[in-house]
Formats: structure tokens, C-alpha cells, sequence
């Protein structure tokens, strides 16, 4: 395993932090470096108070009785901890219940992806296959009719977008593979995470700033800038396995400790599980651990024809050094280091300096950096086909 440069393992821890609290993440960095001071502080205080020795005698036993109880809660924690990742790796090994269960891939998804990559594809090639999912047409009508993208007509209305085929070509078929994957990985987002209410958002913004981040820089090396995006965004899944399991294991394992220690009469231990939660440190490392083997064993399994991007994840799944990557699995890492920074930067989790350094460690293709800075990596920039609407609907965009 490659080592980490000072710089990339600052990115890393703060990324991290970031994944599970801003708040928390921000006082970090406030915190760093006064911590001794208010240690020094707190034993003056102490000292110029002239405790009695029954009141220092007091606090004594205070802090030895606190720290056997923290003590007590991590032992707990830590059985707690083994468990589940006894039993979240043992998950790993079945990537058909991960497939579609965990994520829940629908088996029309990578046929779509592919179709829509075909040069020769047409929305009447397409529409049938799209119906097979689900959830398409809802989200794609809902996506479409978003104010920012709404169009009027000849008369002054607004454009309502009803039928799928309409919304198939609202933004012209090069921009539909985009469009489709982000629906669907939208999807797979993982919902309860507490005492982490933010995953969800977090998982959402890493895996839309790392696609955009990938097609800026692919475009700049002449690489396939659909296969980016897909590749770029996809690369996530692996986090959202691990995420999901192990807010859904932890509950099952908590559980059954709660029953078996009340059935067993243990009060203290009993005591102890009732006030632990899922620990963000222990699924961080999980998550460093699995997700882009897991990643890499979904890519694999979607078994697309037309969206190259199986054996890139692969490379960097095994941590192939970044000399012997193929051009796509090099944009990759390029995109998603880049999207991790300017996530810090955008939440003030890195300073001009620490950017400096961190840039320096990506090798970024020439230019790229000068359009990524131009680039707004929270959203995506699309606007709607006039081509189709002057066509079809005779529309004009709104003012």
C-alpha cells in the first residue's frame, strides 16, 4: 500500500471528519493546538482555588470514577464493534444480496447505460427499456420540471413536461447517461445514519463533485467524458454498501446484547448498551477498508458493454501506483482527490497553504485546474434542448 504524503493524509483525516460532522470537523481545527493550554489552565485554576482536601480528596474520585465508567462504555463499545464487523464482512462475500438488495440495482440500469451510449441510439430505442425502471419516470418528471429548467410556450405558459418522451429528450441524448446515472445513484443514497444525519447529504455531494470533477479532467485528455461521469460517480457505491450495513448491523448486534445481558441479569452491562451508538471513527475505517473492492465487485457485476469503466475501478480498487494507471482510472483518482479538496475548501476545512500542498501531490493534466476552478461541482449544468422545443413544443426558455 502507497504511503500517504503529509498533505493527502491532512485531506484524508479532515475528509473524514467532514463525511460525518462539519460542526464537529470545524471545532477540530479550532480545538488543535489549544487543547494544552486549557490543560494548563484548568490545574492553575485548580492551584489558585486552594482546594480543602476533602474537595480535592472529591474530585479525585470524581475523575477515577468517570474514567472507569468511559472505560467500562469503550469495552462494550469495542465488543460491539468486533461483532459487526464480523458480520458486515461476511456480507462482503455475497455481491448478488449487495447487487440487489443493498444498493438495489434494477436489472434494466446497465442495459439503459449502455443503449444510451450507442451512437446510433434513439429515444425510440430507448423509451421502451426506460419504462422497465420503475422509478424512472417519476424522478425524470420531477427532474425536468424543476423551476430552473422551466421553458414557456408560444402563449406565455410554462412548459409542464408530462410523457417520457418528452423528458428523454428535454436535454438532448448526450446528456442522458448523465442525467440517468444520477438519478439512480440518487437511489441508492442510504437513509437512517444517526447520530449522523448528514451521510446521506455528504455521500450525495462526494459523488456528484467527483463525477463533474472526472468529466472536466477527462475532457481535457481527450478521454470519453460520459465513461468519466459514470465512473466518477458509480466509484461511491462502495461507501453506501458499508454505510448502509453497518447502520443496519449495528442496530441487530445492539439488539440481541440488550436481550441476552436483560435475559442474563447483567444490569451493568444492560446499562452500558443502551447508551452507545454507532461509532463515525469505527465506519470511517470500514469504509477506507471495503468500499472500492465493493465498488469495484458492483461495477463488475453491471456487466455493461458500452460504459468502460470495470476495469479502471479495478486498478484502483487494488491500488495500482499511479504510473502504471489506464488514462480513466488515473482520472479517477485525479477527481476524486479534487473533489474531496474543494469540498473542504467550500466548508473551510483547509487553508490556502494545505491547498497548495495537496494540489501539488495530483499531477493534474495541463489546464485542468483552470477549468475546474470555473466549474460548479454541487450542481449539474444542463440546460434543455432547443432543438427539440422549437420543434415539438415551440417553447422559449424563461427570463
Amino acid at each position: 500500500m502507497s504511503t500517504l504524503t503529509p498533505a493527502e493524509d491532512l485531506v484524508k483525516q479532515r475528509f473524514e471528519a467532514l463525511f460525518l460532522d462539519v460542526k464537529v470537523a470545524q471545532q477540530g481545527i479550532l480545538d488543535k493546538g489549544i487543547s494544552a493550554l486549557n490543560v494548563i489552565e484548568t490545574e492553575q485554576n485548580k492551584t489558585t482555588r486552594s482546594l480543602l482536601r476533602v474537595e480535592k480528596q472529591a474530585i479525585r474520585e470524581k475523575d477515577l470514577n468517570t474514567k472507569s465508567d468511559l472505560n467500562f462504555l469503550s469495552t462494550i463499545a469495542k465488543q460491539i464493534d468486533t461483532e459487526v464487523e464480523k458480520r458486515i464482512e461476511k456480507s462482503f462475500e455475497d455481491t448478488d444480496h449487495l447487487y440487489s438488495k443493498i444498493i438495489g440495482i434494477d436489472d434494466a440500469l446497465p442495459k439503459l447505460l449502455d443503449l444510451v451510449c450507442v451512437k446510433a441510439a434513439t429515444i425510440t430505442k430507448i423509451e421502451p427499456l426506460a419504462t422497465e425502471l420503475p422509478w424512472f419516470f417519476k424522478d425524470l418528471m420531477k427532474f425536468v420540471n424543476q423551476p430552473k429548467y422551466q421553458r414557456i410556450d408560444n402563449k406565455g405558459k410554462v412548459v409542464i413536461v408530462e410523457t417520457m418522451r418528452v423528458g428523454l429528450n428535454f436535454f438532448g441524448l448526450e446528456n442522458l447517461i448523465i442525467i440517468l446515472t444520477s438519478l439512480a445513484f440518487k437511489r441508492f443514497l442510504p437513509q437512517i445514519t444517526d447520530p449522523y444525519p448528514k451521510i446521506k447529504q455528504r455521500v450525495w455531494e462526494e459523488a456528484l463533485a467527483t463525477a463533474i470533477s472526472c468529466k472536466q479532467i477527462a475532457s481535457v485528455m481527450g478521454i470519453n467524458q460520459n465513461d468519466a461521469y459514470c465512473l466518477g460517480m458509480l466509484q461511491t457505491m462502495g461507501k453506501v454498501v458499508v454505510t448502509k450495513l453497518y447502520f443496519r448491523l449495528f442496530e441487530e448486534v445492539q439488539r440481541e446484547a440488550l436481550i441476552e445481558t436483560q435475559t442474563a441479569k447483567k444490569h451493568d452491562e444492560h446499562s452500558a448498551l443502551t447508551r452507545i451508538t454507532p461509532s463515525g471513527p469505527f465506519l470511517n475505517q470500514l469504509i477506507d477498508k471495503h468500499a472500492l473492492n465493493i465498488s469495484a465487485n458492483l461495477i463488475e457485476k453491471m456487466a455493461m458493454k458500452r460504459v468502460f469503466i470495470a476495469n479502471a475501478m479495478s486498478e484502483v480498487a487494488n491500488n495500482v501506483p499511479a504510473a502504471d494507471l489506464s488514462p480513466i482510472a488515473l482520472v479517477l483518482k485525479q477527481g476524486q482527490a479534487y473533489a474531496q479538496y474543494r469540498m473542504l475548501k467550500r466548508h473551510k476545512l483547509i487553508d490556502l497553504q494545505q491547498s497548495k500542498d495537496y494540489i501539488r501531490t495530483l499531477g493534474m493534466p495541463q489546464g485542468s485546474l483552470e477549468l475546474l476552478k470555473k466549474t460548479d461541482l454541487r450542481s449539474l449544468d444542463l440546460s434543455a434542448s432547443n432543438d427539440y422545443f422549437f420543434k415539438h413544443i415551440h417553447a422559449t426558455p424563461l427570463k
